[in-house]
């Protein structure tokens, strides 16, 4: 015989009030009623019917009762009473499907990767004109490697070419080598200034040239206004523990090098320059 439980008639899309401090993951989650539900539709004919009251009772079996307790939640039933639930992110929504069977869990996991994808694309900007320019930027990012300085100014270029506020972009960017410590920027300057401030006897080519026989530098191109290949350098990924890309101000889609004052005489030693 089948227990009934006010999980049947309640509504999918519960308000829960969260009771332990809004500890609840923000994301994509699910609600002990609702994995019940879910549960119940997935198992065959004959098999025994799941109640609430048994899945809450095992949580704390499954998670442990310190962390179930993070994922607790109120709800109210068909009748207007206050009733205990849970709310589970995808991990402790898998964790508990698993406690069942490994087919649940996948099937959990498939649903909640679903309704991921489904609020990622509601999350993306309509405009066209926006969507086009974001995924320059992205290829940008993805090919010359520029600073987090110089991203960040291409991105309020974009808000200001959109007429969107861009208040909410932070007013300071870490430009560091990746190995760096302490999360504040490393000074840098052109190679040209360096090599005058430690008299080495090179040109800035020859540096350059150097630089890209060992890997930290490369030669790019791009076409200008008409419709000439016109050649820049950019720090390549090995090249990013002494240096950064910044964007250059005679043309935003060519980068500029800038070495990391305190690391350019132990690379000036590695390509034979010091």
């Amino acid at each position: 015989m089948h227990q009934h439980t006010e999980s049947i008639n309640t509504p999918n899309n519960i308000a829960p009030r969260f009771s332990q401090s809004e500890n609840v993951a923000r994301g994509v989650s699910m609600s002990s009623l609702e994995l019940v539900d879910f549960i119940n539709s997935k198992r065959k004919k004959g098999e025994p019917t799941l109640t609430h009251k048994n899945l809450i009772a095992k949580v704390p079996r499954v998670l442990g009762a310190d962390q179930s307790a993070k994922f607790s939640a109120d709800y109210l039933d068909a009748r207007s009473r206050v009733q205990k639930c849970f709310v589970f992110p995808k991990r402790e929504a898998c964790l508990i499907a698993m406690s069942y069977s490994y087919e649940l869990q996948a099937l959990v996991f498939d649903r909640m990767t679903a309704l991921e994808d489904r609020e990622r694309a509601r999350a993306l900007p309509s405009n066209p004109k926006i969507i086009g320019e974001l995924a320059i930027l992205e290829c940008f990012d993805r090919m010359l490697k520029p600073a987090p300085s110089s991203k960040m100014l291409m991105l309020a270029k974009i808000a200001a070419n959109n007429g969107l506020d861009a208040k909410f972009l932070p007013g300071y960017a870490v430009d560091a080598a990746p190995d760096a410590a302490g999360g504040s920027s490393m000074p840098t300057k052109a190679i040209t200034v360096l090599i005058k401030e430690h008299a080495i006897a090179s040109t800035a080519r020859a540096f350059n040239l150097a630089l890209k026989a060992h890997g930290f530098l490369t030669l790019l191109q791009r076409k200008n206004s008409k419709q000439e290949m016109v050649d820049f350098w950019s720090v390549t990924e090995k090249g990013l523990a002494y240096g950064k890309n910044l964007t250059s101000p005679q043309c935003p889609r060519e980068t500029q090098p800038h070495w990391y004052v305190d690391r350019f005489l132990e690379l000036a030693a590695k390509v034979g320059k010091a």
